[in-house]
C-alpha cells in the first residue's frame, strides 16, 4: 500500500522538515501556495519519491460564476504536475456555495467547468482525481453521495479521491463508499474527526472506524494511494514515521 504525506502538516517555514521524510513515502503538496522556483527547490531536495499535487482550493472556486480565470490557473497547475511527474492532481468541485443560486444551476456550472479541467489534465497527460468536498454543517455540500459517485459516469477519464474527514462529517458510510467506487478510487485523504467538523486529526483521534476502512480498502481498492492529510499532531518526520509504522502494524498494512 502506497502512503504519501500531505504538506498540510508542515506549513510555511516548517516545510523543510519534509526533506527528512523517508523516501519510501511520497509527498502531496499544495501547489497554489508557492511559486515555481520555490517548488523546484523543494522537489529537488525531496529526492526520488512519488509526488502528487493538491490543486487550487483557496483562491479558486469552480462554483463561483464570477471567477473566470479558472482555466488559466488549472493549465499552469497541470503544466507543473507534468514537469515533476506527479502521479495525480486533486480537484475540488467547489468551495463555498453562492447564496442566491439554485443548487441545480451551480451543479451544472461546476460540471461544465470540470469538463474543461479534466480535458486540460488529459492535454498534459496528468491523472485528474475528483475529491468529495463540501460539509453539510457549513451548507457547502454541492454533490451528495449518489451525485458524487455519478460524476465518474460523466467523467470516466477521471479518478476518485475519497476524503475520509469530509465523508465522516457528511454521515457517509465510508467502507460502503470505498466499495462503491472500487477501481475508480485512486487515492484517499485519510484523517480523523468527531463527525462534527473537518479537524484533520491523526488517525485514531476521532470516531472513524479505521479497522473497517482499511479492510474495505484492502478488498475493494488496494490500488489507492493513502495520503495522510493531517494538520496537527507532529512537528517532525521521525515521530510521523513512527506513527505510520504503528498504523501498518495495527491494521496489517503492507
Amino acid at each position: 500500500m502506497n502512503f504519501e504525506i500531505s504538506d498540510l502538516l508542515f506549513p510555511g517555514f516548517t516545510k523543510k522538515a519534509l526533506r527528512e521524510l523517508d523516501s519510501s513515502y511520497g509527498i502531496e503538496f499544495f501547489y497554489e501556495f508557492g511559486k515555481d522556483y520555490y517548488w523546484n527547490e523543494e522537489v529537488a531536495a525531496w529526492g526520488e519519491r512519488s509526488l502528487s499535487i493538491h490543486g487550487p482550493c483557496v483562491a479558486l472556486n469552480l462554483a463561483d460564476a464570477k471567477q473566470k480565470n479558472y482555466a488559466k490557473v488549472w493549465d499552469k497547475t497541470f503544466a507543473y504536475a507534468k514537469k515533476v511527474k506527479a502521479d495525480f492532481v486533486v480537484v475540488h468541485t467547489n468551495e463555498e456555495l453562492p447564496a442566491s443560486e439554485e443548487q441545480e444551476a451551480v451543479q451544472a456550472r461546476v460540471i461544465r467547468r470540470l469538463r474543461k479541467v479534466v480535458n486540460l489534465g488529459q492535454k498534459y497527460g496528468v491523472q485528474v482525481l475528483i475529491e468529495n468536498v463540501g460539509l453539510r454543517p457549513k451548507e457547502s455540500l454541492l454533490f451528495d453521495l449518489a451525485e458524487y459517485i455519478a460524476l465518474f459516469d460523466i467523467f470516466p477519464e477521471a479518478g476518485a479521491l475519497l476524503d475520509t474527514g469530509h465523508a465522516n462529517v457528511n454521515g457517509w458510510e465510508i467502507p460502503a463508499v470505498v466499495e462503491a467506487l472500487g477501481d475508480k478510487l485512486k487515492a484517499c485523504h485519510i484523517h480523523d474527526n468527531d463527525g462534527l467538523g473537518d479537524a484533520h486529526l491523526p488517525l485514531g483521534e476521532g470516531n472513524i472506524d479505521w479497522k473497517a476502512y482499511f479492510a474495505a480498502v484492502k478488498k475493494f481498492a488496494p490500488q489507492s494511494t493513502q495520503v495522510l492529510e493531517y494538520c496537527c499532531g507532529f512537528s517532525d518526520t521521525q515521530s510521523l514515521e513512527e506513527h505510520l509504522a504503528g498504523l501498518k502494524k495495527k491494521y496489517r498494512l503492507k
